[in-house]
């Protein structure tokens, strides 16, 4: 590999939950590298066309057209595909959706790596819900329930369906795995903020050798990351609840109501209020 693990931002913006992305290339397309990166979004890919693999924490997986993958939130991954002609498309989708799906709908799958290959008319189905996920997202917010539920059902498919077994699945990947408790501990203490103490803790490491770890994986400071996590799980409770914005703000640890609207502002470009409204179509409650 030789590249390291890094951390690749992805703003999903959690009022539309859903980015997208239609990669084409030619016969004369060169061979992607690998390029081994993880994110705190999920990820779901549809390759049309092309051959490769796909190596992940759970081993790798051989691609070529009419492979689906499913990658959870901080799964570390890399692509490797061949030179000339491939197509795919690419969703990455908020935790929140994945969430939802495993607990009301029961499919625990989603948890892990899943790698299926679709032929003849199944094939077909996947490639137009897909495509039709992909024209709609022109417009996440108008059309979130309608890309919602095409993303459901190609989800819900790919959990029916035979997943593809790994190779290679004694991979090392210590390098992120080290560092897993720390992202735990901040997932499950969301009513204040986890100090780097108790993160370096959680790892069994000193203080400072986390600090230059945890930055060398995820490009952030340990700080930043909390308060962008928080951040992200403020913005998903405006739109889905009706809370109090000061309630919420003092539920996830901020100082005061003030500080964590300045913060959303520098975050999301607008203030909590703005942001609910926006999202919601409604007056936010103050």
């Amino acid at each position: 590999m030789g590249h390291g693990i890094i951390c690749e931002p992805v703003d999903v913006r959690p009022e539309t939950l859903l980015l997208s992305e239609h990669v084409e290339q030619t016969e004369e397309a060169e061979a992607l590298e690998p390029f081994h990166h993880f994110h705190d979004v999920c990820e779901l890919v549809w390759f049309r066309s092309g051959i490769g693999e796909v190596l992940t924490e759970s081993g790798t997986f051989t691609i070529s057209g009419g492979t689906a993958i499913f990658l959870p939130a901080m799964h570390s991954h890399d692509f490797s595909i061949a030179a000339g002609e491939k197509e795919w498309v690419l969703f990455h989708i908020d935790p929140s959706l994945v969430a939802t799906l495993i607990q009301e709908d029961a499919l625990p799958a989603l948890e892990t790596v899943l790698c299926c290959r679709f032929e003849g008319t199944a094939r077909t189905r996947i490639d137009t819900l897909l495509d039709w996920a992909s024209d709609v997202s022109s417009d996440p917010i108008a059309n979130r329930p309608l890309l919602t539920r095409l993303i459901k059902l190609v989800l819900g498919e790919m959990t029916r369906s035979a997943s593809i077994a790994p190779r290679d699945i004694t991979r090392d990947v210590g390098k992120f795995e080290r560092l897993r408790p720390a992202l735990d501990l901040v997932a499950q203490q969301t009513s204040h903020t986890v100090s780097l103490e108790d993160a370096a803790s959680a790892c069994h490491l000193s203080e400072a050798y986390f600090s230059r770890r945890f930055k060398s994986v995820f490009g952030m400071n340990f700080s930043d990351y909390v308060r962008t996590y928080r951040l992200r799980l403020a913005a998903r409770r405006l739109i889905v609840s009706g809370e109090r914005i000061s309630d919420i703000a003092f539920s996830l640890g901020f100082a005061t109501p003030a500080h964590f609207t300045a913060l959303f502002q520098n975050r999301f470009g607008m203030t909590p209020r703005d942001y609910r409204s926006m999202a919601q179509g409604h007056e936010a409650i103050l």
